[in-house]
């Protein structure tokens, strides 16, 4: 009886998948997930319109002070107090938390205010949707308190003090005496200063400085202790410079 030639079968093995290879698939895997994330969905959440978004302090409030929206008009309009100067990035952070509170409208503009500063001339800042994002710094910002700073300093002579006007013209003003004369600096936010001589005046709120040239129309100045009031014409103060 011939034997059968039985082909030699080997019986299947439990082997184990290589550590190696499964770890390697798991990073790949999870920088995929991130990478995706990213180019989908991590760009239009760190951006809003043409603006990078960037976080609020830690220390940040505000308040809304007057909402006068009217969808009838397809428009909502928020008066917001803050009580800090925030970045153009930190604005449009806020703007968008802002925008999510209030049923959408077709413009939506917010005005900014710095808290205290109620009778400010114009908003520090603004942003509107109309429809698109679009931030205005009206005010200084601190940065630019900091460059003011430098050149304020930049006078010769006895600095009487420099104060910090924030409601009306966000510049500073530098009280200097040289030459037995005495001169006040106007510090602009974009850096730019300008001095002019004036008259030095005792009187019973304080002292008073009076422009010796005629580019006033009629405002003048009072040192009140560490407060320059300014006046108009009309001898009313009409807004006020914190000493630095």
């Amino acid at each position: 009886m011939e034997k059968q030639n039985i082909p030699n079968v080997s019986k299947p093995t439990n082997s184990k998948p290589n550590k190696t290879v499964i770890f390697v698939l798991l990073i790949f895997t999870v920088l995929f997930f991130f990478l995706v994330k990213f180019i989908f969905g991590g760009s239009s959440s760190a951006t809003i319109g043409n603006y990078t978004k960037e976080d609020l302090p830690e220390n940040f409030e505000y308040r809304i002070v007057k909402d006068e929206s009217n969808p009838n008009i397809e428009k909502n309009q928020l008066q917001v107090e803050i009580n800090q100067k925030l970045t153009e990035g930190q604005l449009a952070t806020l703007a968008e938390e802002l925008y999510n509170t209030k049923d959408k409208q077709r413009r939506f503009y917010i005005f900014y205010n710095l808290k205290d500063n109620e009778n400010t001339f114009m908003a520090w800042a603004t942003s509107h949707f109309d429809p698109e994002l679009e931030i205005a710094i009206n005010g200084s910002t601190n940065r630019e308190v900091n460059q003011m700073l430098i050149e304020a300093k930049k006078v010769p002579g006895n600095i009487i003090g420099i104060f910090s006007e924030q409601d009306y013209t966000f510049s500073l003003y530098t009280i200097y005496e040289h030459n037995g004369k005495t001169f006040i600096r106007t510090t602009f936010k974009d850096g730019e200063s300008m001095d002019n001589d004036v008259e030095k005046i005792n009187s019973k709120n304080g002292i008073r400085y009076n422009y010796k040239e005629d580019v006033s129309q009629g405002e003048y100045f009072i040192l009140n202790n560490d407060t320059l009031e300014f006046y108009n014409s009309e001898n009313k103060i009409f807004t006020k410079g914190a000493k630095i």
